[in-house]
């Protein structure tokens, strides 16, 4: 079991690129690990060396976003609880406000604050080494750094949640037993905490791309300053309101990225990847094995069946129809004319008019270059190493899979993280697919949003929103700005047109990549899918005529798929009063009577 414990710290070290500060520390602390299993580390035992603080800090980087799973695609599908994608086999069952159930123990608010209690327990030990603080200021600025992801997680879920900078004593009742603090004063000892993970962190250049660093600090500032700043203002007035001042935190949003300026100079397409040219760069971007040459991406995971960390990401994208999710019409829709304009691609008399297969290669030449590098299109080389497989290419949507969760029902089918070299020929297989944990792009979109919501114009677009464009060869949004029409997404509110097309950048860059989830809620625009069912592309059966199995999905009046049709008649229908905000569990309500529910879930 020891042993065991050693080579996981070990493994997980080098997976995210931390061997050369933690093999070095094994001799130190192995006597530690043979005693006491580092989830339940206690005193001072522990926290002698630079090594032993990091070696803590590494077995807490599983918090970090941009993992895979062994066995579906990860973050890539977790737009599916969003307007951008659609599970094969059911509707999402939050999104209709069928999670109605309060727990009785456990859950999210149990996990988070178990997981607060873990990294106070670093907070309240690491000045027991004796060494200087500049030789493990990086592991702080870590510690700092994941504190804060995990408590905004918390915020996020829950809103007001009571704060704790020490590991609790079981005496300790008055701070066990304490109201929940306002999300005002959370998010601001949140925005201090990543402060001073951006001062004391190092640059990706010292780190790696699998360490945290300056670069990715910077990144998670302007996420969750945009994140509380937007959920503040939208969610005025109603059950989920926060306490937070929009504007200030709006600002700190600005501040990050001039900081990044500051410390790295202006962003340019040189700080974006570019292999492949404006036809392929962006798909080749995300289909990876290792991300430590490609400095658009600040921070990833590597994975490696060697190591027994592993995915089946590049097994899964495309031979089984990524994991049954595929994107939406709607998602579809929001991509513009490859000139920089307007176009509606509903308009099956003027701007699209064939259907089925013909439909995608149709949209393939006339969308924003991302959508043939982001969506499966016929002559797309599949594979080029594996027998069966080699050289075959795109021909259909997987639609006819006898295994429904294997398709990618409408039609869309994704293919970020696809790579034509991953192996087919099993499971696990090297080269893996890495995991994207952050990329410099978001920082330049949130940037982007948070000067247009406090200022009502657009900013200078020169190093953010227009690189963007350049990288795939479009127009620049200084030089063509699209015309915003009725046909734009409905978010329940009236937005300037400068915003909608902000959103609309921030939609397409970022599409397939778990953010959307997160968008609308912070928006509060369930009104992008209340009320409304996904579709899909025009299906033609006779795509499928050299196929023994055909498509069993049903289409609407005007030859859309429409998955849901029977399952969800009405549409969604999402519990706005209830839903923006997770419940706590019973047996907390119940041990400590100054928890307070959150609105419309059950008490004890």
């Amino acid at each position: 079991m020891n042993n065991k414990l050693i080579k996981k710290y070990i493994r997980r070290s080098l997976i995210w690129g931390a061997s050369v500060f933690l093999i070095g520390s094994l001799g130190s602390c192995k006597k530690f690990l043979n005693n006491v299993p580092l989830d339940q580390i206690s005193t001072p035992e522990f926290w002698k060396t630079p090594q032993e603080l990091d070696a803590y800090i590494v077995g807490l980087y599983d918090w970090l976003p941009g993992q895979l799973s062994s066995s579906g695609m990860g973050y890539y599908t977790d737009d599916q609880v969003s307007d951008n994608m659609v599970f094969a086999t059911n509707y999402n069952a939050f999104m209709n406000g069928q999670n109605s159930v309060t727990p009785p123990t456990g859950g999210a608010w149990v996990s988070g604050f178990t997981a607060i209690r873990q990294i106070n327990t670093f907070f309240d030990n690491y000045q027991k080494c004796p060494a200087p603080f500049a030789q493990y200021q990086q592991t702080f600025g870590e510690a700092c750094f994941l504190k804060a992801l995990r408590y905004e997680g918390l915020v996020a879920a829950f809103g007001d949640v009571p704060w704790y900078s020490h590991v609790l004593s079981p005496s300790d009742s008055v701070q066990l037993y304490k109201a929940r603090d306002p999300r005002s004063m959370v998010v601001d000892s949140i925005m201090n905490l990543l402060d001073s993970s951006i001062k004391y962190l190092n640059v990706r250049a010292t780190t790696g791309v699998n360490r945290l660093n300056k670069e990715t600090a910077l990144i998670y500032k302007s996420r969750v300053a945009l994140f509380e700043a937007t959920w503040a203002k939208y969610h005025a007035g109603t059950p989920s309101a926060s306490s937070v001042n929009a504007n200030k935190l709006f600002q700190k949003a600005i501040d990050a990225f001039t900081q990044y300026k500051t410390l790295f100079g202006t962003i340019t397409t040189a700080n974006l990847y570019s292999t492949g040219g404006t036809q392929t760069a962006y798909y080749n971007l995300f289909g990876q094995f290792d991300y430590k040459t490609i400095p658009e991406v600040t921070l990833s995971k590597n994975y490696s069946q060697a190591l027994n960390v592993t995915n089946q990401v590049g097994y899964i994208v495309w031979l089984y129809g990524y994991g049954g999710c595929s994107y939406s019409l709607d998602m579809v829709k929001s991509y513009l004319k490859k000139d920089g304009t307007y176009i509606d691609i509903t308009d099956t008399v003027n701007v699209i008019t064939t259907k089925g297969a013909a439909s995608l290669t149709q949209m393939a030449g006339l969308l924003d270059p991302r959508f043939k590098q982001s969506v499966f299109i016929p002559g797309d080389l599949l594979n080029n190493n594996t027998l069966g497989y080699k050289d075959s290419t795109f021909r259909v949507p997987q639609m006819h899979n006898p295994t429904i969760g294997n398709n990618t029902i409408t039609g869309f089918a994704p293919k970020k993280a696809h790579n034509p070299s991953s192996t087919l020929s099993g499971n696990y297989i090297d080269p893996e697919i890495a995991g994207i944990s952050f990329r410099l792009p978001e920082l330049m979109l949130n940037y982007a949003e948070a000067y247009v919501e406090l200022n009502g114009n657009y900013p200078d677009l020169s190093d953010n929103i227009d690189v963007l464009r350049q990288r795939v060869g479009m127009p620049t949004l200084t030089s063509v700005k699209p015309t915003v029409t009725a046909n734009w997404p409905n978010y329940g509110y009236a937005i300037p047109d400068a915003l909608a097309i902000v959103r609309q950048e921030r939609r397409v860059e970022l599409a397939g990549e778990g953010f959307r989830s997160g968008d609308w809620k912070r928006w509060r625009a369930h009104a992008l899918f209340n009320g409304s069912r996904p579709r899909g592309f025009k299906l033609v059966m006779a795509d499928y005529a050299p196929y023994t199995t055909k498509p069993s999905v049903k289409v609407d009046a005007n030859g859309y798929v429409d998955p849901y049709q029977a399952t969800l008649p009405a549409g969604y229908t999402f519990n706005a009063g209830r839903d923006y905000l997770s419940p706590l569990p019973m047996d907390d309500l119940s041990r400590n009577k100054k928890l307070v529910q959150n609105p419309g879930w059950a008490t004890p």
